[in-house]
């Protein structure tokens, strides 16, 4: 059982970036599995090493299309970004000092960040872009 079940509503209209969201979705996915598990703690590193890489290369291929494109809220989906990075560092900050539970916490915070950020803030340039370029912009 997932806890987030991909469905149309979450896609931007631009299938590169849907497809990237559809791997963090699953990558969310087995965290809550082991989380039910009781087995949080011992994948919360190999998740968060993964959201660094994904932080990085997927706003990296976001932003890139958005500068390309001329999109007007570039910046503030910079710092967006950010802050989701800044996040994932807090994290990664606190699994070296034990706090318990914590694979929970981001599990929760995760799933909230991504439906909302998709939801509200992807939806926005996946109109832009594709109005500009179409569903297959890579």
């Amino acid at each position: 059982m997932a806890v987030i079940a991909w469905k149309s509503i979450y896609e931007t209209g631009i299938v590169a970036l849907d497809n990237e969201h559809r791997g963090l979705v699953q990558e969310i996915n087995r965290l809550y599995e082991a989380v039910r598990d009781k087995r949080g703690e011992a994948v919360l590193a190999d998740i968060l090493a993964m959201l660094e890489k994904y932080t990085v290369d997927h706003f990296q291929h976001e932003e890139k299309l958005l500068e390309e494109y001329h999109f007007s809220g570039l910046a503030e989906h910079q710092k967006i970004h950010q802050e989701l990075i800044d996040e994932i560092q807090e994290f990664k900050k606190r699994v070296t000092s034990g706090t318990e539970d914590l694979a929970r916490e981001l599990l929760t915070f995760l799933r909230g960040w991504l439906l909302e950020h998709i939801l509200k803030v992807d939806k926005e340039y996946g109109a832009f872009l594709e109005s500009r370029g179409g569903r297959f912009i890579e």
